[in-house]
């Protein structure tokens, strides 16, 4: 019973591991997209503040837990706001 018990722990901490980095990779992808509208446009206030505040969501799920455990093994790191 306790060989199951383990287990399953093992396979819900696996699965949310990779809930918590498919996030962060989504959230990186925003930034990237953000990045690319605002290398069109730097004078574009609107966009620096997307590209800002998408930074900051991804800085800070960086910085939140499990993430900041699993960011660094995994090749995450924080982006920088323009």
């Amino acid at each position: 019973m306790s060989v199951l018990f383990t287990a399953g722990v093992i396979v819900i901490v696996f699965l949310w591991a990779l809930a918590v980095l498919r996030r962060l990779s989504r959230m990186r992808i925003e930034v990237s997209l953000a990045w690319k509208k605002l290398e069109i446009d730097q004078s574009n206030e609107a966009i620096r503040t997307v590209y800002n505040n998408r930074v900051l969501a991804y800085n800070a799920a960086l910085d939140s837990f499990p993430a900041y455990l699993i960011a660094p093994l995994s090749g995450f790191k924080p982006a920088r706001r323009f």
